[in-house]
This record gives C-alpha cells, structure tokens and sequence, in this order.
C-alpha cells in the first residue's frame, strides 16, 4: 500500500505525541519508506527566530511546526508554487521541499517544519496494517492552513466510510 500523496491520520489508538490526533502529509511512501510531514503541530516558536530571512514569507501562522520526531534539530521548508522549481518534488506537483537559498519567485505559500515522519521499510504498512492509521484522501485547502487546531476532527469528519463516527472520540477516555 502507498499512502504518498494521501493524509496519514492517526486513528485514536495512537495517543502519544508528537502522533496522537495528528494529520500527516504523505511525501513519501515506497519500498525504502516513507516520509511525512505533521500538518497540525504548530509551535509557539515564530519562524523568523531560527529563519528570520524568509519569516515574512511564512503562511499563517508564522510558527515552527513539529514535522515529526525524527531528525528535529533540523528545519524542512514546504512551498507551494506555479514554477515547481523544488529541491525536492512531492506527489503533488506544486507543493514540494525547497531550499532557503532557492525559495520560488512565485512562491504562495510556505511552512517551516522542525524535523519529519518517517518509516523504515514496510514499517509504516504493518502499522495501518494494525489500524493505527487512516489513509485519507488530501484535502489540499488543508496544506497550508492557518486553522489547525481542529484539523484531525475537519478531516475525520470528511474520511470516507465509518471514519467520521470517531470524530467525537475523546481525546482523554478517562473523562468519558
């Protein structure tokens, strides 16, 4: 199963951070792994702190978003742009991985995230595979958002088949 292209969702099994009620942008996903960025994990920490030469460039809000755990000591730049002149491409042609020295003179968009997902091979199957992910259609309106807070519920509500019944779930079972 390929999930690139496709939001990855964490199903309410998952209940940790930085994965619990996130929506993940699939770049990547093929028989060496996949790779993804978290959608919904914004910061407080603006992006001109750590990238002050492109802060004004950022969608809103202008904040760091926690891409995932790995490699979080380093900043990952997603664009979006008509030329498509990127570093590295995605499946979704206009959006893809730029470098802070090559930023698209036609670039509408922009996120700065702090580190990625990332699966080893077949990892990432055996894990929706187990039901600890949905793999949903791309809302592409949803990529540079500046409403994240209620994204994992905007998305299951809009999943197709029998995922929509679990945006209610809470996030705290305990207080059920």
């Amino acid at each position: 199963m390929t999930s690139a292209g496709q939001f990855l969702v964490a199903t309410p099994i998952i209940a940790a951070p930085p994965f619990a009620r996130s929506v993940i942008l699939m770049l990547e996903h093929d028989e060496s792994g996949a790779f993804g960025l978290i959608l919904n994990a914004a910061t407080i920490i603006p992006v001109a702190d750590h990238l002050p030469e492109i802060a004004h460039l950022a969608s809103e809000p202008p904040s760091v978003f926690v891409g995932g755990p790995v490699g979080s000591d380093m900043a990952i730049i997603l664009g979006r742009s008509g030329t498509a002149d990127f570093q590295r491409p995605t499946p979704f042609g206009n959006i893809g991985i730029i470098d802070v020295d090559g930023i698209p003179p036609d670039l509408d968009a922009l996120r700065v995230f702090a580190g990625y997902a990332g699966w080893t091979p077949w990892q990432l199957d055996a894990e929706i595979d187990d039901g600890s992910w949905w793999v949903v259609p791309t809302d592409r309106s949803l990529i540079f958002s500046a409403e994240t807070s209620d994204m994992w519920e905007r998305v299951v509500s809009a999943a197709p088949g029998t995922i929509p019944f679990h945006r209610t779930f809470p996030h705290d079972l305990s207080a059920n």
